[in-house]
């Protein structure tokens, strides 16, 4: 092996770096708040907020008219924002900006496996909304598999800007090897980026339901079944294939017990990878608003 990695040193860093980790910035939270509960506030009350936030309303501009949501110069005003995404659109997109200011990577070969992470992140996004919707669960599970799926990740975005030398080796041992990131993380770190991202989402006191999605997404699973999670689950694996299709393992990767749950045609998935590769090659433009 080319690197030698100390896991007690790794997760003692880590711990000191999570608790040292600021909150969530005011703007963001109140946002989070407001699109929770549609009594919470107004349209006019959330364009006011973020306006507030001057890097995240000109970005969030920049981002509604990217050719991921195939808006492209058609929305001019914050307020216009709103009113065409909804208030859980606009909630997402502040959300992955907040995301991408707090962890920043540095150097080209850092920059490049950041990059690849948020278009592994909206990937799974889209690809679990899709799933939630074709497995036809609730319109509140379909939200929660795409915000899941954005956030399955923060961990990896975490770590490579917390210990970048370290977690770059990962990074590279898991795509030399063709072996799934989290097993590396483990053999190598002890830890994994679900775990250190549930530990990220709870400090920043977000969802429940959310925490437990980005923690438990990697498995295992059993008992009940659980859509989101499944969703969010089957669609990284998913975002993987269309990314790196000479890659693909037999059953895409996916866990036994969410592809039972899932029960997909070959169409099916064939589908799904088409879909969720859509929306990869159209977020190189939306990452490029955030940054």
């Amino acid at each position: 092996m080319a690197f030698q990695l100390n896991p007690q040193l790794i997760q003692d860093a880590l711990k000191k770096a999570t608790q040292e980790l600021p909150p969530l910035p005011s703007v963001i939270v109140r946002v989070m708040q407001i699109t929770e509960d549609a009594d919470a506030g107004t349209i006019n009350e959330l364009e006011r907020l973020i306006r507030t936030d001057q890097a995240v309303s000109s970005k969030l501009l920049r981002v509604v008219n990217s050719a991921y949501f195939g808006l492209s110069g058609q929305v001019s005003s914050l307020a216009q924002a709103v009113v065409i995404l909804g208030y859980t659109q606009v909630r997402n997109l502040v959300l992955s900006i907040s995301m991408m200011s707090q962890f920043q990577a540095i150097g080209t070969k850092a920059k490049d496996h950041q990059t690849r992470l948020w278009e592994i992140a909206f990937g799974a996004a889209s690809g679990a909304q899709l799933i939630a919707k074709h497995k036809r669960i609730d319109a509140k599970d379909q939200e929660l598999a795409f915000v899941g799926g954005l956030m399955q990740n923060v961990g990896s975005l975490f770590m490579l800007s917390t210990l970048q030398r370290s977690y770059l080796s990962v990074l590279e041992e898991a795509e030399n090897t063709k072996a799934w990131l989290s097993d590396v993380e483990m053999l190598r770190l002890g830890i994994t980026h679900a775990n250190v991202g549930q530990q990220l989402l709870a400090k920043w006191k977000l969802p429940e339901n959310l925490v437990l999605i980005v923690g438990r997404h990697e498995g295992p699973f059993g008992g009940d079944p659980t859509p989101a999670l499944y969703s969010v689950h089957a669609a990284k694996r998913l975002a993987y294939a269309a990314i790196s299709p000479d890659n693909v393992t037999e059953g895409y990767g996916i866990d036994p017990i969410v592809r039972e749950w899932l029960n997909f045609s070959d169409e099916e998935y064939t589908w799904l990878i088409q879909a969720v590769k859509e929306k990869v090659d159209q977020a190189v433009q939306l990452i490029g608003g955030m940054d």
